[in-house]
């Protein structure tokens, strides 16, 4: 039996994790003074080490944290993490205080090679009828590249619009489960499939950029966002077709919201980008 980071650590405590776990996507230019914050992973983490208090569940598999450079989470900064992340974790006491970080680091890996369910490997069936080796085969994965200024913050009930806008009730705990397909399958609601989801999460998307190019009043800004509408309409046209996966999302906690927002990326593939870059230009 698999057990919870509550059931190993208990419910008190900071615990150390790499900085890994922590995401080092660049975030948006800040309107005021036109610089790029440093990433999460810069803020939170040194060393190659942060440290974390984890508050809650929220979700399956999913916890909310507190996370800061140093034991004493001064400027904590709250984010998610999964239980996967957390297989590393090591109380922070002293056993570790007078440990170097890269002794440290050494303890955690091999402490989440111990921790992690051991996974099972299954022995193919023997097919007593030839099968095409064309259907043995999967589609060749193409490389993508993150698109420039890729994140786009939406809110919980902008994702219901375009995933469900008959359930406007819905949780950000539901809504985090149906996106990484962990919801169970409830009455009346068609399942969505992760073709469905991707097509629906690139058009919330160009929805969210789209309503900030009607309020663009600078006309560079507005031809940025028309460039970047046009080539995740070209993801979507590719995605359409290919059914590769391109989009990620991310809840996340605003401050300036009070609430649980979600950071869609995207990955572009080279063919799209330059399709669109030859639409903005005609």
């Amino acid at each position: 039996m698999v057990r919870t980071f509550f059931q190993r650590f208990g419910t008190h405590g900071i615990c150390v994790l790499p900085s890994e776990v922590l995401s080092n996507d660049l975030l948006r230019v800040d309107p005021e003074t036109h610089t790029m914050p440093p990433t999460l992973r810069k803020q939170a983490s040194a060393l190659g080490l942060c440290y974390a208090r984890v508050l809650r569940s929220f979700a399956d598999s999913l916890y909310w944290a507190e996370v800061a450079t140093t034991p004493d989470l001064v400027d904590a900064r709250r984010v998610l993490l999964t239980e996967e992340q957390l297989y590393h974790a090591l109380p922070w006491d002293v056993r570790l205080q007078d440990r170097q970080p890269s002794a440290i680091r050494d303890l955690m890996f091999a402490h989440a090679q111990t921790v992690q369910p051991i996974q099972r490997q299954t022995t193919p069936q023997i097919h007593t009828a030839p099968v095409a080796i064309a259907s043995l085969t999967p589609a060749p994965i193409v490389p993508l590249e993150p698109l420039a200024d890729a994140t786009v913050e939406v809110t919980t009930g902008e994702l219901h619009e375009v995933l469900d806008p008959h359930s406007p009730d819905e949780t950000s705990e539901s809504l985090f489960e149906r996106i990484t397909g962990k919801a169970k399958p409830l009455p009346f609601r068609q399942h969505v499939g992760s073709y469905s989801m991707q097509q629906s999460l690139l058009r919330a998307m160009i929805d969210a950029l789209m309503a900030r190019l009607y309020q663009a009043q600078d006309h560079l800004a507005a031809l940025s966002l028309k460039a970047r509408c046009a080539i995740l309409a070209q993801v979507q046209r590719w995605h359409r077709v290919t059914r590769q996966r391109v989009v990620n999302a991310i809840p996340a906690w605003s401050e300036e919201r009070q609430l649980v927002v979600w950071h869609l990326t995207v990955g572009v593939p080279v063919a799209a980008r330059a399709a669109a870059k030859v639409e903005v230009l005609s």
